[in-house]
């Protein structure tokens, strides 16, 4: 007698800096991964104590691009700053209360002439250069405080864009592939980066925040279809629910005095 393939739910964990995060996160909330170490080389996990999860492991910029594809992924971990960043047709299921930044904009500390984005754009004596990994939050950003709507021109190693109209720009956004602290002076005269609270890396690059655009943390997205779909729809909720307890033993740990 022929058996009923077994149905799996397609997940796709965070490599990089949420990993570490991700990891604690499913043991406190009794899941037991396998395969998802930072030493481990594999893009595959597996957890021990149940098999109805088909999981593998990607970087966050990716995550809520596949999760947002019909029949590629069904659920998975990214930063918001990613699923706005990509405009992906996904929807959050759980803030995660960790991978907390901000993304901000920064210049060179000696510029003391330089406090906010209209000095930026008024001291200029040439076209600003802006490095950064956020091409789409930046450019909804710039649209957002210039006067008339100036759309920055957008420069990769493949091609120069310019989204809207077809003036020359004052503003090019330049796409960064990580180290973005490092860019100005040389490179560019300011950048939008994420950061943690503490600003240790901006302040260790000689840099100070000007412009604070966004605040983000990582968060349990799904894709909309595999929320139509009872079985999985059901198994999205039991996911969520005891990650939810794992969030709640974390923050009662987190208080003063528990041992």
């Amino acid at each position: 007698m022929q058996t009923e393939l077994q149905r799996t739910l397609k997940l796709l964990l965070p490599k990089g800096s949420l990993q570490t995060d991700t990891l604690e996160m499913f043991q406190r909330a009794g899941y037991e991964l396998n395969g998802y170490a930072e030493t481990d080389r594999s893009y595959r996990a597996t957890f021990r104590n149940d098999s109805e999860f088909q999981i593998k492991i990607s970087r966050p910029q990716e995550i809520p691009v596949y999760v947002g594809m019909d029949d590629f992924y069904d659920v998975g971990i990214t930063g918001q700053d990613w699923v706005e960043e990509t405009d992906a047709d996904v929807e959050e299921i759980l803030p995660l209360e960790y991978g907390r930044m901000d993304i901000l904009l920064a210049v060179r500390e000696e510029r003391n002439d330089i406090n906010t984005f209209e000095d930026l754009v008024n001291l200029a004596d040439r076209d600003i250069r802006i490095s950064t990994e956020y091409l789409n939050i930046s450019e909804k950003f710039i649209l957002e405080k210039t006067k008339n709507k100036i759309a920055p021109a957008i420069l990769t190693p493949w091609k120069r864009l310019n989204t809207i109209g077809s003036y020359q720009s004052p503003i090019t956004l330049m796409l960064s592939f990580g180290a973005t602290e490092g860019k100005p002076p040389e490179e560019a005269d300011a950048i939008i980066d994420n950061s943690t609270a503490s600003r240790r890396t901006i302040r260790a690059n000689n840099l100070k925040v000007i412009e604070l655009l966004r605040e983000t943390e990582s968060s349990l997205i799904a894709n909309p279809k595999a929320l139509r779909d009872p079985w999985k729809q059901e198994k999205i909720e039991e996911l969520k629910q005891t990650l939810q307890k794992g969030l709640r033993r974390r923050r009662s740990q987190a208080l003063p005095g528990h041992i």
